[in-house]
């Protein structure tokens, strides 16, 4: 009865060895001296795709034979008698870290070799998605670097305009305390170059240093890190040391939140708690490290819509708009167009040691375009014509369409606005009309009479016969 008690035992402890080795996640495999599966279980069928019928009845030359495996780690093993490992490839788009271990009777004699097949298709991802953003976050930070380290005082702002004298009239004013300030405009229009200048012009400009972070270049799982810092083992990957973060670098200085709005909505909240304490915590960290830091934001997104779409935080918004700057496109500030145009004339002749000037005609036409790219269309605009120009005068033929057809564009505006108008003229009547609202349309935008004849192409007596005319 005993022994009975003791089979049953032995055989129930084997069935659940047999069940947990079968249902265990990594692939195992038992393969005879002649290199023929004698058991496998079901996470090896399903990694390497191969089919009973293919394990059962081949070999593992065979199976590397036939196509079926590129590789097979086992057969090393089987000629050399020692473990072997190797990361393999299997048919099913797997990655596997394959480990061949041979077992000995007791005689020495070669008796199984027991394989491990272990899933590494993840991990490996996860180390190639470790290693791309390593590296976005290296280019990140020489730029970051260069930024810093640039020959820019930040107290350089061209303008020549009334609203822009009333923007740095207010950031001068801004610049003597410490309370935040967000910076509105459109995308180009020179709110880091502003945000520099406010710096600048402060206490803490011979303190700490400017910081920018663009919010919406770093990808979303490394800004934390990047403007928070994070301790020693954080996460894998971190360095050993552990890494101040971008808020302690720009301790007794300021940092510049660019794109504010492009910021997750999780780390909306951190960035709340440091605004309120003026301390920060470091990932994985526990201690808090208080700062001293003059905050300055910037977007181009509408903040009060995304606060609707509750994709950005009304008591965070509260928190940095307390002093705000509204930058106005280029379009609405014509008169620093021609200033603009001159300083980046100068600054590229100077880099690229040249004596480029630019033609009469040509600067009528880029002081009629609006620039929807604002500064950054504008300045890449000079230096391209700069270069590429063969002349030491650059003319209208080197400007690109969407300059060239801006004034067409604008005298179809003019004609389409009040076309239905001319119904029942002659065609003669029709084109005087037309000439006429274009005429008076090019007079109330450029002065003087002169600036507007070379606009619309013609000599001044020209302009002065049709204004006769047409009673303008």
């Amino acid at each position: 009865m005993e022994s009975n008690v003791t089979l049953q035992n032995t055989f129930e402890s084997e069935l659940l060895l047999r069940s947990l080795i079968d249902n265990s996640y990594d692939g195992i495999t038992i393969v005879n001296p002649q290199g023929k599966n004698v058991w496998y279980n079901k996470s090896f069928l399903r990694i390497s795709g191969l089919t009973t019928d293919q394990l059962n009845n081949y070999t593992a030359y065979e199976l590397v034979e036939n196509g079926w495996l590129e590789k097979a780690v086992v057969i090393d093993t089987l000629q050399q008698k020692k473990t072997h490992s190797s990361i393999l490839k299997f048919p099913t788009g797997i990655e596997a870290l394959v480990t061949s271990t041979p077992i000995f009777d007791n005689e020495n004699n070669l008796h199984f070799i027991l394989n491990n097949v272990r899933d590494i298709t993840q991990l490996n991802k996860l180390k190639r998605d470790l290693e791309e953003t390593n590296a976005l976050t290296k280019t990140y930070r020489q730029k970051l670097q260069e930024v810093q380290l640039s020959n820019m005082n930040g107290s350089h702002i061209i303008y020549q305009s009334p609203p822009m004298e009333k923007i740095i009239a207010l950031a001068n004013k801004f610049s003597g305390v410490d309370t935040p300030v967000l910076i509105l405009g459109e995308s180009g229009v020179g709110k880091d170059v502003l945000a520099n200048y406010i710096h600048s012009v402060s206490g803490r400009n011979d303190k700490g240093p400017f910081v920018k972070v663009n919010c919406g270049a770093i990808p979303e799982h490394l800004l934390e890190s990047e403007l928070f810092g994070y301790e020693a083992g954080a996460f894998t990957g971190a360095n050993r040391q552990g890494k101040a973060g971008l808020f302690e670098v720009a301790n007794k200085g300021t940092i510049f939140l660019d794109e504010i709005g492009d910021m997750p909505y999780s780390l909306q909240v951190k960035l709340l708690g440091v605004l309120q304490d003026m301390s920060i915590q470091r990932v994985g960290g526990t201690k808090s490290i208080p700062i001293d830091v003059r905050i300055i934001a910037a977007t181009n997104a509408n903040l009060q819509e995304m606060i609707k779409e509750k994709r950005f935080r009304e008591d965070l918004f509260f928190r940095i708009n307390v002093l705000s700057l509204n930058v106005p496109p280029l379009r609405e500030r014509p008169e620093d167009v021609f200033a603009l145009l001159v300083h980046f004339l100068n600054f590229f002749n100077n880099k690229h040691n040249m004596k480029k000037t630019f033609s009469p005609t040509l600067m009528n036409f880029l002081l009629g375009y609006h620039w929807p790219g604002n500064i950054r269309e504008l300045k890449n605009f000079v230096e391209r014509v700069v270069v590429v120009s063969d002349e030491e005068t650059i003319d209208e033929t080197l400007l690109p369409s969407n300059i060239r057809n801006a004034r067409s564009e604008e005298i179809n505006t003019v004609i389409n606005d009040d076309f239905q108008n001319t119904t029942g003229l002659t065609i003669k009547e029709m084109l005087d009309e037309h000439e006429k609202k274009i005429l008076s349309y090019y007079m109330s935008k450029y002065r003087p009479l002169k600036k507007c004849a070379e606009m619309l192409g013609i000599d001044l007596t020209t302009l002065f016969r049709k204004k006769k005319r047409y009673g303008l």
